[in-house]
């Protein structure tokens, strides 16, 4: 396996109010505290160093309940399971809960606003570093500024306007403004992308690092969010016909819990099996999993994880699956459990290596349900979020629902641990079609939309099912496409964004989230300011808080 990136953990120590500091600790033996920014950047070594220490923050975003939270439910796909429902149901619900308080919003503002103060750092010093040659210099600024553009985007999408700077900043600062998002696209996101692409190796020095075809293809991202769509098209179209990736095939393949790397992903960030530097891990394994220890014939094990029960799917996403022609319903969902232990269901002796639990999402007659040896979960269309049947999806309070097996880790330290070491997928190929398809279709193209589409269906079409997974021109839509990008993305950290960003968020989740729909409001679409943040700025007047919160 190549090398991967490693992170460093220590990099920064002063902390003001929008936690910029130049990075004034580096992770050596020795006494970190003569370690200074001006006396550690001065060589290539330094500024590796420091570079290292850009990527740390994604792992408080990528692979963490904060992130996945506020990405994935509150849309027309997810809603809360049991425990999102019993610890932290306003995010979903846009409850009046939901304010400057809420969990996890100063755990994405704060580590993206350290994590871009160090980017402005390498950035701004690395020129000016004596002895390092100008290809390197320009591969290490560029890993910077795609990191930096990547920080942005998400805070743009999640708060709005924010403040904005280039600069490293040095000490303690107490004023802050508010830029508007398009200056912060144009004198940011999109001038670090493009450097980025022009600088970055297409083989990254080390796996996980930022190369050329990642930048191309989060620009295609920032382009489709800008309704730039022939750019979006152009570097979708380039990322999926000049570079190596490939799709995957079968689909399931892409989640084994041995092929973090393969052809498919274009970048991701990295976790390991070693706790001295994997920090918290990634506990996306956690999220996704319902209860299944409430059945007589199973114990908590590390095949089937530690069950959060956070997220559950809403009855708009069971029913668009077709299993019978759609792989990627079982290669995305576990829906059959294994009894690890002996135990008794209706009436009936169940022994280790039986069936325990099996969900389908079709109706199932009540008397086979009562006679069968297992638990046989099945789904009547009935809300999900107000079941009172024990039987069905939505049912046993929320516990029972298909799991979502794309972080599942058995390869875990001890059935209870949450520092999960898969690798999280940032960017890969399938999105690249989906991207290609949405740009082509907004701008009239839809039979080049639909070639897009198709690909990616045909991958996931079951064995002689390819016909009927085809998709025609005329049968292309929004609605189709983001649909389309449920079933392809689900669960990774796509789906708030894609309902914002086409216009569809209010409407989707009014119609399909019943745990949200009476509260949403035109406010929702970006998130409060972290009330920690409003609290420390010296000038509040021209640093106002999101309206409605």
């Amino acid at each position: 396996m190549k090398n991967r990136i490693q992170f460093f953990y220590a990099m920064c120590l002063a902390v003001p109010v929008f936690l910029f500091s130049s990075c004034e600790k580096i992770l050596e033996e020795e006494p970190l505290s003569l370690a200074t920014a001006s006396g550690h950047y001065v060589d290539l070594s330094g500024l590796e160093d420091g570079l290292k220490a850009c990527y740390t923050p994604l792992r408080s975003f990528y692979g963490d309940q904060g992130g996945l939270f506020y990405t994935v439910t509150g849309t027309d796909i997810y809603t809360n399971g049991f425990g999102g429902d019993k610890n932290f149901p306003a995010i979903n619900n846009y409850s009046i809960n939901f304010n400057s308080t809420a969990p996890f919003l100063q755990d994405i503002w704060n580590p993206f606003y350290i994590g871009i103060n160090q980017c402005n750092t390498i950035a701004g010093r690395a020129p000016e570093v004596r002895g390092v040659s100008d290809a390197e210099i320009a591969r290490i600024t560029g890993e910077a500024r795609f990191l930096r553009a990547l920080y942005y985007f998400h805070l743009v999408q999640q708060f709005g306007d924010v403040h904005f700077t280039l600069e490293e900043t040095v000490g303690v600062e107490t004023e802050a403004t508010r830029t508007p998002v398009a200056s912060i696209y144009d004198q940011g996101i999109i001038p670090d992308l493009e450097y980025a692409i022009a600088n970055l190796p297409v083989d990254a020095k080390d796996y996980g690092r930022a190369n050329k075809g990642a930048a191309e293809a989060l620009m295609a991202r920032v382009q489709l969010v800008q309704q730039n769509y022939a750019e979006a098209q152009r570097y979708a179209e380039n990322v999926i016909n000049n570079y190596s990736y490939k799709l995957v095939k079968p689909f399931g393949d892409l989640w084994l819990i041995d092929n973090d790397v393969n052809e498919e992903i274009i970048w991701s960030v990295q976790y390991t099996d070693n706790p001295l530097t994997n920090g918290p891990g990634n506990s996306a394994h956690l999220y996704f999993v319902f209860d299944y220890t409430k059945n007589p014939a199973m114990t908590r094990d590390l095949e089937n994880g530690r069950p959060f029960q956070r997220f559950m799917p809403t009855n708009y996403f069971l029913n668009m699956w077709d299993p019978e022609i759609d792989a990627r319903w079982e290669g995305s969902f576990k829906t059959l459990w294994i009894a690890n232990r002996s135990g008794t269901i209706n009436d009936q002796t169940v022994s280790p290596g039986d069936t325990a639990i099996f969900i389908a999402i079709k109706p199932v007659d009540d008397q086979i349900q009562a006679t069968v040896p297992y638990w046989y979960i099945d789904y009547n269309d009935e809300d999900v979020a107000n079941q009172s049947e024990f039987f069905e999806i939505g049912g046993n309070n929320r516990r029972n629902f298909p799991v979502l097996k794309k972080y599942l880790d058995p390869l875990r330290s001890a059935i209870n641990a949450t520092d999960g070491r898969r690798d999280f997928p940032v960017i890969r190929l399938g999105e690249m079609y989906l991207i290609a398809a949405e740009a082509a279709f907004q701008q009239g193209e839809t039979a080049v939309a639909a070639a897009h589409m198709n690909v990616l269906r045909e991958r996931a079409a079951i064995a002689g099912k390819e016909a009927e997974m085809m998709v025609s021109a005329e049968e292309l839509s929004l609605d189709f496409i983001l649909d389309e990008r449920a079933k392809e993305l689900a669960g990774e950290m796509h789906r708030w964004y894609d309902l914002k960003r086409t216009g569809k968020l209010l409407d989707r989740v009014r119609a399909h989230n019943s745990d949200a729909s009476p509260n949403i409001k035109e406010m929702h679409l970006v998130r409060p300011i972290p009330q920690t943040q409003i609290d420390r700025v010296s000038n509040p007047g021209d640093f106002p808080q999101n309206p409605g919160y």
